[in-house]
């Protein structure tokens, strides 16, 4: 009776995991091949902030949903790659200085850096405040002089970054 029992939760555990292993892409796959292209193109059945390693990086240090409310800011730059680490850039349209994100990641999915800003606090960040966060990092500084919160491409977010990590 007790050996049916075992069994019968091996094979649940075993089913769960199998289930939860098929939503994440295998992992010797990385997410470089989205290098060039914009945050909403298509790879491999994926948007950028739609690709589970992303969502994993990104929900998982920022809480749940964030990745979602990213891949809803429909305009982005190209995602370049710089050092060890894949940047991206979006905003709201026809709101980008209210809305927008930027996001270091490496290629095997490991969260570098990211910034969030909302205006009027969407997310539950601090209104007007750009929301750093990253490994040891959970960071609210004043938005640039010039306005619009989180860098707007690579050269800018390793300038700030460096700047938020002193």
């Amino acid at each position: 009776m007790k050996l049916s029992k075992l069994a019968c939760l091996l094979c649940l555990s075993c089913t769960a995991g199998l289930a939860r292993a098929a939503d994440v892409p295998a992992s010797g796959e990385n997410l470089s091949r989205y290098v060039g292209k914009y945050p909403f193109d298509v790879v491999d059945g994926y948007s950028f902030y739609e690709h589970p390693k992303v969502i994993a990086a990104v929900d998982g240090a920022a809480g749940p949903g964030t990745a979602d409310w990213i891949d809803g800011l429909d305009v982005g730059t190209p995602i370049t790659l710089k050092e060890d680490g894949l940047i991206s850039s979006v905003c709201e349209a026809h709101n980008c200085a209210d809305n927008n994100a930027a996001l270091a990641i490496s290629a095997s999915g490991q969260l570098i850096a990211l910034c969030l800003f909302s205006k009027s606090g969407e997310l539950g960040i601090v209104p007007g405040e750009v929301h750093w966060i990253g490994p040891n990092l959970d960071r609210y500084v004043e938005p640039p002089e010039e306005g619009g919160g989180c860098p707007r491409d690579a050269d800018e977010f390793l300038e700030a970054y460096t700047s938020v990590i002193r």
